[in-house]
């Protein structure tokens, strides 16, 4: 399959190009990271046949057209976006990034042998809301314009659009200001860490991986207009998800004196506060998209294992039960 990515140096974006370059995918990589600083989480892929990357504003609908043309893909997964406080580069990067691949997508499906239209897919994702998802942040308000953008425009053109949906994403090379990071990051280096709202928060726990697997699946496999759930049934109170990370570390590396990580992890606020998260159902994607998750304990093993590995060359090779204990 020839895939088009964009945003396939963040988070999400990443996990896709590492798992559709392990199938033997060919894959366009659009991001407007500059191509001279170096992207760790695609150094496995770097380089390999089959992948290559422009350092790109996808809102620019000249250049994505000309893309379109010289890449004609199979298949695009559209995750770029952006964080941006100003108004105006949070509008070019979310709404207006999705109108310009949304336009050249189009023009290119339209050129498509009938064959060909059949297979191609254009897929996006989208982040779950909770039950009360309260006032939206600035970044959130863009994501929903943009989703919106992109569904009733492929619906007016007819172009076979398909929205993944998904809860807290989490795994290898995920950002510094995440939960789980900064929970691990600050018990290895022996800071204790306080869970808001009593650590009630719940939330759907979804490893990238297992989502990354997803994405590429709805791209080969999804029906035209479609909308997957993903999720491996992790419904997990955020005090839950850090004591079962705990008793992994307490597995990798025992803390000396028979103490346990578990002992820096504590809880405040008021509990009434934490929000109940979105509930997802998997079943579809599993049925008619033959989609099969390793789960969420394997996800965490799999974070927690890099983390450690992040935190170790950081600390040149101090040992993390050292630093716990001071």
């Amino acid at each position: 399959m020839r895939v088009l990515v964009t945003g396939g140096c963040g988070f999400v974006g990443s996990a896709v190009v590492r798992y559709a370059a392990e199938r033997g995918d060919q894959i366009l990589n659009l991001d407007r990271r500059r191509k001279a600083n170096p992207v760790h989480s695609l150094a496995s892929v770097a380089g390999r046949d089959g992948y290559a990357r422009i350092e790109a504003d996808i809102s620019d609908r000249s250049l994505m057209r000309a893309v379109f043309r010289e890449f004609k893909p199979d298949a695009v997964i559209h995750l770029a976006g952006g964080a941006e406080e100003d108004a105006a580069r949070l509008f070019d990067s979310e709404v207006s990034g999705a109108f310009a691949i949304l336009e050249a997508s189009r023009a290119h499906y339209e050129k498509l042998s009938v064959e060909d239209r059949a297979r191609f897919r254009f897929v996006h994702a989208i982040r779950a809301e909770a039950d009360d998802p309260g006032t939206p942040t600035p970044v959130e308000a863009a994501r929903f314009t943009a989703g919106a953008l992109i569904d009733s425009w492929s619906r007016a053109y007819g172009m076979p659009v398909v929205t993944c949906v998904a809860g807290e994403v989490f795994g290898p090379y995920q950002a510094d200001t995440a939960f789980l990071p900064r929970l691990i990051a600050s018990i290895l280096s022996g800071r204790p860490f306080v869970l808001p709202n009593g650590g009630e928060t719940v939330r759907d726990w979804l490893p990238v991986r297992d989502f990354a697997v997803g994405l590429v699946r709805a791209a080969e496999a999804a029906p035209p207009q479609t909308r997957f759930d993903f999720s491996v049934g992790a419904e997990r109170r955020d005090i839950d998800v850090a004591d079962a990370l705990c008793v992994m570390l307490d597995a990798r590396s025992p803390l000396p004196g028979g103490a346990f990580w578990g002992s820096m992890v504590s809880v405040e606020g008021d509990r009434s506060r934490a929000s109940p998260g979105p509930m997802l159902d998997a079943m579809e994607a599993e049925h008619d998209l033959g989609w099969r998750a390793a789960g969420f304990h394997s996800g965490l093993d799999r974070m927690l294992a890099w983390a450690i590995g992040r935190y170790a060359l950081q600390q040149a090779a101090t040992p993390i039960h050292a630093v716990a204990a001071e």
